[in-house]
């Protein structure tokens, strides 16, 4: 079985249907933390684990997919909730996986961990304290320099036991480390010695996606026509909130 899913907690992207449709043998799954979202055809939705902050929790299903989708999980195909597939799944790990395990874009600007840490520290992205401390740490058991940086958005992948380990590795380092998972995949993927496919292309400008920006941008064209499902849901997550005593929110855009 092969599952394209994604991660949308407290309605951060609009989910949209698949431009390649329903196909036999793929199932569609979004996590979520909103329980009262609309049907989107073909997706399913179900519960994510919660981890903490909500940027550690959206990263969950991304990293862990082999805990976290159904165990008839043979193919993944996970994306950010600001994109959306518009091509076969199945063709689509025919063409990236013939031979490696893992399939993802290029970094669209850098191609190292330490450059990227720098832009993370000069426009304060994540905890500075938690950027440097793991930076540091990577440099004291000597991972070199222009390495590769990889756009994680993105993630096709064979589930296998090295995809397995790869995923555990990762998710190691990245719950020790920094917000951004950007930074920890290079470096389990060479402790790993997993051989990754990497996509020659522009993340934003793929052959394979399309983009769209995040929910917050609501007078983007492609947002406004959600306006009205979102204020939909809004109430009625309010409505909730007032007769449980629960503290649940959704943001207002």
């Amino acid at each position: 079985m092969i599952y394209v899913y994604t991660s949308i907690l407290n309605g951060w992207d609009n989910l949209r249907p698949p431009a390649c449709g329903s196909i036999p043998g793929v199932r569609f799954i979004c996590f979520t933390d909103v329980p009262v979202l609309p049907k989107v055809e073909p997706w399913e939705y179900m519960p994510v684990h919660l981890a903490g902050e909500v940027c550690r929790t959206a990263r969950v299903p991304k990293i862990l997919p082999h805990l976290m989708l159904p165990a008839d999980a043979e193919y993944s195909i996970y994306h950010d909730g600001s994109l959306r597939l518009k091509v076969d799944p199945v063709k689509l790990i025919d063409s990236l996986l013939p031979y490696q395990d893992w399939a993802a874009h290029r970094h669209p600007c850098r191609r190292c961990i330490y450059d990227e840490a720098k832009v993370l520290l000069d426009q304060k992205i994540g905890t500075t304290e938690l950027v440097e401390r793991e930076i540091e740490t990577y440099r004291l058991i000597g991972y070199p320099e222009k390495a590769g940086l990889w756009a994680n958005g993105f993630i096709v992948r064979r589930h296998n036991a090295a995809t397995a380990a790869l995923n555990e590795h990762w998710w190691r380092l990245f719950s020790a480390g920094c917000e951004r998972d950007q930074l920890s995949f290079p470096v389990a993927r060479r402790n790993e010695g997993m051989d990754v496919r990497t996509i020659d292309a522009d993340i934003y400008a793929s052959p394979y996606l399309d983009f769209f920006w995040h929910a917050a941008w609501k007078d983007r064209a492609s947002n406004k026509e959600f306006q009205p499902e979102r204020h939909q849901i809004r109430e009625r997550l309010q409505k909730l909130a007032e007769l449980t005593g629960s503290k649940v929110t959704y943001p207002d855009y």
